[in-house]
């Protein structure tokens, strides 16, 4: 059974956690603001590896802060539950893990220009974000500390709002393609049912691969 943890709220506990919020803020805006075309005026082809660079930087901030702060326990899971959680969260790693031979990391990294092409890998026909579901599962299956439960919801609006710019991009270029692909497939949570049949896979990359064409 979990056993929730009653901790006293006052200003020494409350100003800390405001505090490590506001920073994760700092990162949600800052990020947003660089994303796009804005820093790819500035750094024009090193404009993916600054970004990453930057946003490896502010996100660096909260995780410091976080280390600076008491830790209390928000429950106290019993073991069987621990075990659960240990093994959901290594199985989030194993899972990232096998989705990097669909991605081209030098191009995701900036350490190498490509253009992206419009493709799904079998993980993309169950979710059209494999890397947020699997984040979203390491992230809830860590010690719930006050701490790591601020870090927690803050990451998790980020990554909600994240998918949604995100797809606003692409849709800019494959306006037909990927909308019928998201009106099939689930955004961050995979659906029983909503799954990307094969022959609408070849269709859908098809559509994509002439509208990659024309905006050429």
């Amino acid at each position: 059974m979990v056993r929730l943890v009653v901790v006293k709220s006052n200003m020494t506990h409350n100003n800390p956690l405001c505090l490590l919020f506001g920073s994760w803020l700092l990162f949600g805006i800052s990020h947003s603001l660089l994303a796009g075309e804005t820093l790819e005026r500035l750094s024009g082809r090193y404009s993916r590896l600054v970004f990453n660079g930057l946003a490896v930087l502010m996100m660096a901030l909260p995780f410091y802060v976080s280390t600076k702060l008491p830790v209390h326990l928000v429950w106290v899971d019993p073991g069987w539950l621990r075990w659960v959680r240990h093994g959901l969260s290594v199985a989030a790693v194993i899972g990232f893990i096998a989705t990097l031979k669909y991605y081209s990391l030098p191009a995701f990294l900036g350490l190498k220009r490509k253009t992206w092409q419009l493709t799904f890998s079998p993980w993309h026909r169950w979710v059209r974000h494999p890397w947020y579901f699997l984040s979203l599962i390491f992230i809830w299956t860590q010690a719930m500390t006050q701490t790591w439960l601020v870090s927690a919801l803050c990451m998790t609006l980020y990554l909600v709002l994240g998918s949604r710019i995100e797809e606003k991009r692409i849709l800019r270029y494959h306006p037909d393609s990927y909308a019928e692909y998201c009106r099939i497939v689930p955004g961050l949570i995979p659906w029983r049912g909503c799954v990307l049949d094969e022959v609408t896979r070849l269709q859908l990359e098809s559509m994509a691969l002439n509208e990659s064409a024309s905006n050429d």
